[in-house]
């Protein structure tokens, strides 16, 4: 993969993680805070989580081919970094969960991630569908000439 198409799915990863995250908050919010006002820096959230999940994606990336088995232990790290890192700054910005919102936060964390590789995979099955059509319509004009 090369630099463009690598910043590319970057930034694809971004706006999905960021669009699930905010769909996240909401859900969250409203089920177990459903009187807190929110001011307009609370929009900066879930962009800020969505950069940081996205960086922690380092984890991944390889020169070498990984195997099955690779990449699920090496996705695991990942959740378990974005799953601290999100726990983390909010214990260093002085918000403790209950117990029942803390485990609720985790399993909502996990499910955003599985969406997001979904979203991801779904969006490449497409572009790798288009290509191939494309590929087969151009073939094809190759063998009439």
């Amino acid at each position: 993969m090369n630099g463009k198409s690598k910043f590319s799915e970057e930034v694809m990863s971004f706006f999905v993680c960021t669009t699930m995250i905010t769909l996240l908050e909401g859900v969250l919010g409203m089920i177990f805070f459903p009187d807190v006002q929110l001011r307009y820096d609370a929009f900066f959230s879930p962009p800020f989580f969505g950069a940081l999940s996205v960086l922690f994606g380092v984890v991944t990336w390889s020169k070498n081919e990984l195997s099955i088995k690779q990449l699920l232990i090496r996705r695991l790290i990942h959740l378990g970094l974005i799953e601290a890192m999100v726990f983390g700054l909010n214990y260093l910005a002085g918000v403790i969960f209950p117990l029942k919102v803390s485990i609720t936060l985790a399993l909502g964390i996990a499910v955003v991630f599985v969406a997001v590789y979904v979203v991801l995979w779904l969006i490449d099955r497409k572009s790798a569908r288009d290509f191939n059509h494309k590929l087969k319509e151009y073939q094809e004009t190759i063998m009439l000439n």
